[in-house]
């Protein structure tokens, strides 16, 4: 599971409760956890996963044997969704900051953007709310259309009674509640009905580092930064004329580099350069010498550099990313350069930026202290609520009534519409009756006939 998954049953483990996690492969996360391995990651690749498909018999004994008291997935799995016939209460888990499932949150397009592939902040000109409209609204159509059609359609098959199931639609309107991974610190201000903000539960205080790292980072003397691309991309695999770029700048910085790096060696390395396979890295960035996170601008990634009070230079290549560090700019803490029109010029006055103008760090510290602020962690939060929802039945209490209108309802443009209509009618018979006034009072006077005699 993602990092902040794995932290929910970390914790739900800790407290006593028996957890089944249904996820790709990975390894086991806490004694006593039962692990199912819906799909493989190769597998993902290339094609839509079908956790229910006759291939997963271990998943399918499970649906038909067990009894569960509460039930919680990743609103984009979305055919995990189908296990609504455990008839217990769900929470919805939304990974992306912005885009939630429709029935929590009706489109908001007037004045927030909630697609990940526009750039747009929450000042939006009239020919890009026109855009944002748009857009949201064929996404919307063809999510519900297509994909969610097509799940539907294999729970529907596969699970025991699955014709007697409800919609995905009924499902998510039904959940009880909806965990988000954003923080009101870093992200739009935004109205959410029954949704829980829980981003950053993966953030945690910096650990003891290994051996060589921690002699690395202390006996810098000097700054120290950090260039990561995330686990999807292999930064070996980058095109040589980019890594030159890299390294040609790393090797006139006065400060030392760890770069995330998927093979022990490379040529021509500067001597201010270490390469590392893997990174602990919210250790590293918990470090005091560390000045400057060199990332791809992955969620997860921002909200660890804005935890630990580190400033970004953000090289997003795709999804969220651009959102993330355009928001992240926003915030002050961070400056984003275009990898694909990337120089050495533009890197090296980015990096210099960042490091010589202090209001870059002192943002990043002062946003770090107000993550921190709260009277409990988002990780503590996520655990209260979940077990809030067990307590309480699948707490209808908190079910928003707005879940069961459709967009023409949300935004009142069905009693506008009456309205409207009403008053035209009404302002047709008022016209109506001017006119018959009128004819009666103002009218033209009745003329004489004239008879002439003939002579």
């Amino acid at each position: 599971p993602r990092p902040c998954i794995r932290a929910v049953i970390k914790s739900s483990w800790r407290t006593g409760h028996e957890i089944v996690n249904l996820s790709p492969s990975s390894p086991p996360i806490c004694p006593n956890v039962k692990q199912i391995q819906l799909i493989t990651v190769e597998d993902l690749t290339g094609k839509m996963p079908d956790p229910l498909s006759n291939e997963e018999r271990n998943l399918q004994q499970v649906l038909k044997n067990e009894k569960f008291d509460l039930k919680s997935s990743i609103s984009s799995s979305i055919t995990v969704l189908g296990m609504i016939h455990f008839e217990a209460p769900s929470i919805l888990y939304q990974q992306w900051k912005l885009l939630l499932c429709y029935r929590f949150w009706k489109l908001a397009t007037s004045f927030l953007c909630s697609l990940r592939v526009l750039k747009y902040t929450d000042k939006m000109s009239l020919v890009e709310r026109i855009t944002n409209t748009v857009l949201d609204t064929v996404f919307a159509f063809m999510w519900e259309r297509m994909f969610l059609g097509v799940s539907e359609e294999m729970y529907k098959k596969y699970l025991p009674n699955g014709d007697q199931l409800p919609s995905i639609d009924e499902i998510q309107a039904n959940a009880s509640m909806m965990f988000m991974n954003s923080h009101f610190t870093l992200n739009y201000p935004r109205p959410l009905p029954d949704v829980i903000e829980v981003g950053g539960m993966h953030t945690r205080p910096a650990k003891k580092l290994p051996q060589d790292l921690d002699k690395f980072l202390s006996d810098s003397g000097k700054w120290l930064h950090i260039f990561s691309l995330g686990s999807i991309v292999k930064a070996k695999d980058m095109p040589e004329n980019y890594r030159k770029v890299f390294l040609n700048v790393f090797s006139r910085l006065k400060q030392r580099v760890i770069w995330k790096w998927e093979t022990e060696t490379m040529a021509d390395l500067p001597p201010n350069v270490k390469l590392s396979k893997w990174l602990p890295q919210q250790d590293v960035l918990g470090h005091p010498n560390v000045r400057l996170f060199m990332t791809h601008g992955g969620l997860l990634s921002t909200q660890e550099s804005v935890y630990h009070g580190v400033p970004v230079l953000g090289l997003p290549l795709f999804a969220d990313q651009d959102l993330n560090i355009k928001q992240a700019e926003r915030g002050g803490y961070a400056k984003m350069v275009e990898i694909l029109d990337i120089t050495e010029e533009k890197l090296e006055s980015a990096i210099l930026e960042l490091l010589e103008d202090p209001l870059y760090a002192q943002k990043a510290k002062e946003l770090s202290k107000l993550v921190k602020d709260l009277p409990q962690t988002p990780l503590e939060k996520a655990v209260y609520w979940a077990e809030y929802v067990l307590r309480h039945k699948g707490a209808p209490h908190l079910r928003s009534a707005a879940r069961d209108l459709n967009f023409f309802q949300y935004y009142v443009l069905d009693v506008a519409a009456v309205l409207l209509v009403a008053f035209v009618v009404i302002a047709y018979l008022i016209l109506c009756c001017c006119k018959s006034i009128y004819r009666r009072t103002c009218g033209r006077k009745p003329t004489k006939r004239v008879h002439l005699k003939k002579e």
